[in-house]
């Protein structure tokens, strides 16, 4: 079995969804490589139903739930985005282009200063998939891996470009964002085998 299926009962994530914490309107970052956003892990339908079974659970209606909770939406993005490091290093990005859906409200790379957040551009492989999927996989049908909280939003802030490596002004503007877009978590994994440089 693939570690994850077994993590969430030793560190006590299952308890914490059965008294209803699953993440719901907290917001991840992840600078890091980047995420595979077409993986089922980070599947936009199975989100919206994880959070249309949580409506039910709580006895309301799908918009009442989600009005309940602190989701990042493009209007929320459009808001901010002047004061962000994102709208000076790519000042003809739209918030339209920086949304990607309600699973993954935001996705930039931050050293390649453009839009290409997966893993496809680059020979990082997938440790930026593999962190976001520790933090928030969808809980989906037929797989035990889960992320600790799946049912949080993921920002997507690659920090690893395609000419290699990671610079703390990257670094830095990604962190100053992931402050004017208000979110609850950050995950930076960084560094390498031979040591952070």
């Amino acid at each position: 079995d693939p570690d994850m299926a077994t993590s969430g009962a030793m560190i006590g994530s299952t308890a914490a969804w059965a008294d209803g914490y699953t993440g719901a309107g907290s917001r991840i970052a992840v600078i890091d490589t980047g995420t595979d956003t077409d993986h089922q892990s980070f599947d936009n339908g199975a989100f919206l139903y994880a959070l249309k079974e949580n409506a039910e659970e709580a006895g309301l209606s799908q918009e009442a739930y989600l009005a309940s909770l602190n989701l990042l939406d493009v209007e929320e993005v459009a808001a901010v985005l002047p004061q962000l490091n994102v709208h000076e290093r790519s000042p003809k990005l739209t918030a339209e282009d920086l949304y990607l859906n309600e699973k993954l409200p935001f996705g930039y790379n931050y050293v390649d200063t453009n839009l290409r957040i997966t893993h496809d551009y680059d020979n990082f492989g997938g440790h930026g998939s593999h962190v976001a999927g520790i933090a928030a996989a969808n809980a989906t049908e037929g797989t035990d891996v889960v992320g600790v909280a799946p049912d949080a939003q993921i920002l997507v802030m690659k920090v690893f470009g395609v000419n290699g490596g990671a610079y703390f002004d990257d670094i830095m503007a990604a962190l100053e964002d992931c402050y004017r877009l208000n979110v609850d978590a950050v995950n930076m994994s960084l560094g390498s085998p031979a040591g952070f440089t």
